[in-house]
């Protein structure tokens, strides 16, 4: 991210990000807010997994934090919002396990050109998934999501 407009994308998503997790909260939530480092699209063959989707490499402080919270198969409801500039796609996914009142809130920033695989194989196995993993490529889980079309800008 080196110019002003994804620089400025970048801190709305924090602030936006900020913004619900205080609201949940204030319900009673308990919340993680993970900024990614970094986020790529991968294929099944070029991740750390056998699964195509995003892949986002958080913090270690927000990666202990995640272990402790995390629950395969646990977040029953995901909400996406995005925002889209020419070169990228600002996304924010809000992971949420009404049952516990335990919400995870994932920010990345993806480069628009590379997600044309990832549709691909999203688009033809109807799924999408979400991967959280620390700096050095250890994978602490994923979320699989049954909509896709929230995870990629509209054509």
């Amino acid at each position: 991210m080196t110019d002003d407009a994804t620089n400025e994308g970048w801190e709305q998503l924090l602030d936006e990000m900020d913004t619900m997790a205080a609201e949940l909260a204030a319900e009673g939530w308990e919340t993680l807010s993970m900024p990614a480092g970094d986020a790529a699209a991968v294929e099944a063959e070029e991740g750390q997994t056998d699964r195509h989707g995003y892949a986002y490499v958080v913090p270690s402080d927000d990666a202990d934090r995640f272990e402790e919270l995390f629950k395969p198969d646990g977040f029953s409801e995901t909400e996406v919002y995005r925002a889209t500039t020419p070169s990228h796609l600002f996304l924010l996914t809000v992971f949420l396990d009404p049952e516990s009142e335990t919400a995870i809130l994932l920010a990345g920033v993806l480069d628009s050109n590379s997600l044309a695989a990832c549709r691909q194989a999203a688009t033809e196995t109807d799924k999408m998934y979400s991967h959280v993993c620390k700096i050095n490529g250890t994978h602490l889980g994923s979320f699989e999501h049954d909509e896709i079309d929230p995870f990629f800008p509209e054509n």
